[in-house]
């Protein structure tokens, strides 16, 4: 059970099962707010019988998907306690849990050995005798409608898709940040790997830009050199007349990239084009590659709301969300393009 949201802010108590290589024999203040210590044997028993609970998720339907968050269930003779400050039971779980991770890095990068593991298993307002059990994040579930049949002449695109990622490097890698995606984002709750969900999406759309970019460039290699050509000797000639020479080197290496068809944006431009992508679909790619660029290139400046964007799927399992759509056609459209599928 949740507590109810307050308007003030209130002193919360946390307790976790934490284990590891090193831990202490007696209690340890890490701060002001973190103690580590062990458990009497009466304590360490009754950890034993009380875990989280996991929601179990059913439709009437005969066709569904439930996605459960990630769970580690640790067993230890020694807990942890993070004390913060929040105005009910999601706020002060979400804020030890964000503390608990950061500490269980630094333990793990110092101490030699495994991995430090920690499981939240009670909190309690302080001030409060009502302690309230942890819970597991929730679950989601897909419901899928009675699937139509499935005859052979739907099967000519699967085949193709299915071979080209096999024999073909660039679908291969592709496929792989896709899939990626897909996995990551199946985890229920999964907050902390919004952008890595996001930089997989892009990382699909960017390989197969630079595969087919790669084979333009080819084909275009001898116009390319003989116009790099033209514009160093241009370049050269008016090197010695520019004020700012810093400011024309610049200038000089922005076009060079123009030139050997280097840049990003122009690049999901002639892509689009040539495996005969819609116009929505490669703008949304260039707006999504601009936003991975201002965004998850700078930590902390990315809010929610430009996730959900990118990341929120619409109300039935068919309605997928931006990103992944930009993604999919990407490979798709490289795939059909390969096997000759128009």
């Amino acid at each position: 059970m949740r507590s109810q949201s307050s308007a003030v802010a209130d002193q919360w108590q946390t307790w976790w099962i934490i284990t590891g290589p090193k831990l202490p024999a007696d209690e340890f203040r890490f701060s002001d707010r973190i103690v580590l210590a062990p458990l009497s044997d009466a304590a360490f028993e009754d950890s034993k019988k009380v875990r989280p609970p996991v929601m179990k998720m059913e439709a009437s339907l005969d066709s569904q998907v439930v996605c459960y968050p990630p769970r580690d269930e640790v067993q230890s003779r020694h807990r942890l306690q993070i004390d913060v400050q929040a105005s009910n039971a999601d706020e002060a779980s979400d804020t030890a849990q964000r503390i608990a991770d950061r500490l269980l890095l630094s333990l793990s990068l110092s101490i030699a050995g495994r991995r430090y593991h920690a499981e939240l298993r009670r909190l309690r307002r302080v001030g409060e005798q009502q302690e309230i059990t942890a819970w597991s994040q929730s679950a989601t579930i897909a419901i899928f409608e009675e699937p139509d049949p499935l005859f052979e002449a739907d099967l000519t695109e699967v085949r193709a898709l299915f071979s080209e990622i096999d024999k073909d490097s660039v679908a291969e890698n592709a496929y792989i940040h896709l899939l990626t995606a897909w996995q990551l984002q199946s985890t229920a709750g999964a907050k902390p790997l919004q952008r890595s969900i996001l930089q997989h999406y892009v990382l699909c759309v960017e390989a197969i830009v630079n595969g087919v970019m790669t084979s333009v460039r080819k084909d275009r290699a001898d116009s390319i050199r003989q116009e790099e050509r033209q514009f160093a000797a241009g370049f050269a000639e008016s090197f010695s007349k520019r004020a700012n020479k810093p400011e024309a080197i610049r200038e000089a290496s922005t076009e060079l990239r123009k030139i050997g068809l280097i840049n990003m944006l122009p690049s999901i431009a002639t892509v689009s084009s040539i495996l005969r992508i819609s116009d929505d679909v490669k703008d949304h790619a260039i707006n999504l590659y601009r936003f991975r660029s201002s965004n998850l290139s700078h930590p902390g400046r990315d809010k929610p709301d430009a996730f959900r964007e990118w990341l929120t799927g619409g109300s039935t399992v068919d309605k997928f969300c931006l990103a992944d759509v930009v993604a999919r056609n990407f490979l798709a459209a490289y795939c059909r393009h390969n096997a000759g599928i128009e």
